[in-house]
């Protein structure tokens, strides 16, 4: 055994991790908030294990990293910068997704009298991390209001998977499972076919529930009938950082016990329009800067050190 002063001290932690417990010193159910250099600046986000950020289930892990890769790739599409309806390309790509979804998890789950295909009688398998697309969400940067709305159920559903009895399953998941995904998943795609591709509650309530690719074609899919003209423009918002595909890379799966190290909980003060408290948990947010989160006393636990994301190309600041 090594001796005890040869052992280095814990690095690279957050300021929320205490180093002698073991454990980030609060405790949420909510959506995490990955509070790690410029991505907590920039409100990115990561689901909430609940503690349990690893799975023998191979089955349910690649359901997990299927819904985060999907969303990461939607929540990195420039429409989800804008106010106004989404381009035809990104609504066909949500629908492809939940459509793809909803047909695996009939084809994966079994029932009550189904065989068990999969469990071994003298081996387990070996439980492994779940893998996490951290995505903004947390700020104003994100303004189409939908796409947070969407982003945040996916998010919660997978926290749901994440936390599941199936998960000691060595591969199978039942239909009770199953149907929980499902019916996130339809929430999702009724939502988005009534609103903008102008489908009627009765159709959307259809099972299931099919929508046709040409309802997305020119000719089929135009907002302006169904949306205000106030909702089909907007001012311009502040200059700010976005990531490149180069930036992304890094962060495009990462091991959930890895990823959880920057967990926090998002100072929920002054995010709800109450009172200007917007512009004082926001200040600056006119000129070209987003405050980090944290950095002006808010009621919240996150802290920083840094203040600003710098507009590209500027010189950083003492």
């Amino acid at each position: 055994m090594a001796d005890a002063a040869s052992v280095p001290s814990p690095a690279f932690q957050p300021g929320a991790y205490d180093p002698s417990a073991g454990v980030l010193q609060y405790e949420s159910s909510s959506i995490h908030w990955w509070n790690n250099g410029i991505w907590g600046a920039a409100g990115y986000s990561i689901p909430n294990d609940g503690g349990k950020p690893t799975s023998g289930n191979e089955t349910i892990r690649k359901i997990v990293k299927f819904i985060g890769a999907e969303l990461f790739s939607l929540m990195h599409q420039p429409d989800v910068k804008f106010s106004r309806p989404f381009n035809a390309e990104w609504l066909f790509a949500l629908n492809k997704m939940l459509t793809l979804g909803i047909k695996r998890m009939s084809d994966l789950s079994i029932g009550w009298t189904d065989e068990r295909t999969g469990d071994a009688d003298h081996a387990i398998n070996t439980s492994q991390a779940f893998t996490l697309y951290p995505v903004p969400y947390f700020g104003p940067r994100i303004r189409q209001e939908d796409a947070l709305t969407w982003c945040g159920q996916m998010l919660i559903l997978i926290s749901e998977i994440m936390q599941d009895s199936d998960n000691d399953y060595d591969d199978n998941v039942t239909d009770a499972l199953a149907s929980k995904i499902q019916t996130a998943f339809l929430r999702v795609q009724a939502d988005m076919a009534m609103k903008y591709l102008g489908m009627t509650r009765e159709e959307a309530a259809a099972r299931p529930l099919v929508i046709p690719a040409d309802a997305f074609s020119a000719g089929k899919y135009n907002p302006e009938a169904l949306f205000t003209s106030r909702e089909l423009i907007e001012e311009r918002m502040p200059e700010q950082w976005w990531p490149t595909t180069n930036d992304l890379t890094p962060i495009a799966g990462i091991a959930a016990p890895v990823a959880k190290l920057w967990a926090a909980r998002w100072p929920e003060a002054g995010n709800f329009g109450d009172g200007g408290a917007v512009e004082a948990a926001w200040p600056g947010g006119g000129i070209g800067i987003i405050p980090t989160p944290g950095a002006r006393a808010t009621g919240g636990t996150a802290t920083s050190t840094s203040t600003v994301i710098p507009v590209p190309g500027a010189r950083p600041t003492a």
